[in-house]
């Protein structure tokens, strides 16, 4: 899709802003779907439904390190192709393109083997009992088998953002979603020809489902007919461009490995609560996801439109790209925060049909609800800067956030309190409100106008 840069007027920016954003939701929520299919699933499968509800959520958990990584080099690829595309420059994007996928299999490679190693010994580490240790370990390993394809998937989706092309990375989403589930259907629940796994079907459908997703993507690069092409000549590494991409990533791999450390943590404190709680808690969790969709689909506009504007020159241009982005994405998570809190009871039975888990997933998504509006204002402003390259500033919000804010409330209310599991969910509220005023006013500020990227 051939989305053109912003005008100055507000009624153009919105019209690219969503044009650019509703892709990424969608795709973004297709991605999303993919492993939330595999929770739904397995809690379908009668008395082990908490377990393996738990197993799979919980291995989830681990899986989202390694996207940490790999949203990292997206965020490198996403901000230099967008401004290789704003200064007209089509050799550079294809360049960043080829380095961001060199990158991408280096990296892989420790992922992997940290996947296969560290599955067990973590989930002992985090509380998990018996029967949620084996299959959640199981999870982890197989899909850390795939963990090269899956960067093909973050990078190249990446890339086409970053050139304006949000569509494609919508149908590969959905190829992506109908593999998984055709395959789950038979591994999850079995049939003549295939044992029933559970959990490790659910593994095995999600797996399978990233390679068909990166082999096509690949086929369309080789082609070259989505904007961006990639080429077999020339160097296959160029340090030069692995360090401009590594530069403005590692700000944001760093803070989504640390923040998946906080998340593991905080779910080591939901884990005292017991099973039912922390399938809830799981549930919970893939709610979450979905509600951040707008979100998410505000901030890759906003990371393109601001990037575009930066290499063509019109800092002005970009600093309204980004209000506009905040204020749609308000407007848009808002409604969404009442609809998930209204509706939380329904959505809660569309995973399991536990009466306790239930509940808890009915009290864990109506305290995360109130949340809701400030995550939308914090993804397009944090986007806007990540398309300057500013990804330090967003990187500390959100770690004085989870670490200085979230965790340490939790614990004092949860435990030192005595508010149970209820006093460690209130405080995401507290942090998200938090991190929304803090990264507007730096927004504000615009010293990020100036960055060399």
């Amino acid at each position: 899709m051939d989305v053109p840069l912003a005008d100055t007027t507000s009624a153009t920016q919105r019209s690219s802003i969503f044009s650019l954003a509703w892709p990424v939701m969608v795709s973004n929520l297709l991605q999303t779907l993919t492993m939330t299919v595999d929770l739904v699933m397995v809690g379908s499968l009668g008395a082990e439904a908490p377990a393996a509800v738990a197993a799979v959520g919980l291995g989830g958990n681990f899986v989202y390190l390694f996207f940490a990584v790999m949203i990292s080099v997206s965020a490198g690829t996403i901000a230099l192709v967008a401004r290789a595309m704003g200064a007209k420059d089509q050799d550079l994007a294809d360049h960043v393109l080829k380095q961001s996928f060199v990158l991408g299999a280096i990296l892989s490679v420790p992922l992997t083997l940290a996947g296969v190693a560290f599955a067990e010994p973590v989930l002992v580490v985090f509380g998990a009992t018996p029967d949620v240790v084996g299959p959640g370990a199981m999870y982890i390993r197989i899909i850390s088998l795939v963990v090269f394809f899956q960067f093909l998937n973050f990078l190249g989706s990446a890339a086409l953002r970053g050139a304006g092309d949000t569509v494609t990375p919508l149908w590969i989403g959905v190829l992506v979603n109908v593999v998984n589930f055709g395959i789950n259907v038979n591994t999850i629940y079995g049939n003549a020809f295939i044992p029933r796994m559970g959990a490790v079907g659910a593994a095995i459908g999600t797996s399978i489902s990233y390679v068909v997703g990166a082999a096509v993507l690949v086929v369309l690069f080789l082609r070259g007919k989505h904007k961006l092409r990639f080429h077999w000549g020339g160097p296959r590494g160029n340090l030069t461009t692995v360090r401009r991409i590594f530069r403005i990533g590692w700000p944001a791999a760093l803070e989504q490995i640390m923040l998946q450390v906080a998340f593991l943590v905080w779910v080591g404190m939901v884990v005292v609560y017991g099973t039912d709680v922390l399938a809830a808690h799981q549930i919970g969790l893939r709610i979450q996801s979905f509600a951040f969709m707008p979100g998410f689909g505000f901030a890759i506009a906003a990371t393109a439109l601001v990037g575009q504007d930066l290499g063509a020159r019109s800092p002005a241009k970009a600093e309204k790209s980004g209000w506009e982005a905040a204020k749609l994405s308000v407007f848009v998570m808002t409604a969404t925060a009442v609809g998930t809190f209204l509706l939380a009871e329904y959505i809660s039975r569309l995973f399991i049909s536990d009466a306790t888990v239930i509940a808890w997933s009915v009290t864990f998504i109506r305290i995360h609800a109130v949340s809701i509006p400030a995550v939308g204002v914090f993804f397009a402003i944090d986007g806007a800067l990540r398309g300057a390259g500013d990804t330090r500033f967003p990187l500390m919000t959100s770690l004085s956030g989870i670490y200085v804010v979230r965790l340490p409330l939790s614990y004092v209310l949860g435990f030192v309190l005595g508010l149970g599991i209820v006093g460690v969910w209130i405080p995401l509220v507290v942090e998200y409100w938090y991190r929304a005023a803090v990264i507007s006013n730096h927004f504000r500020r615009g010293r990020w106008k100036t960055l060399r990227v």
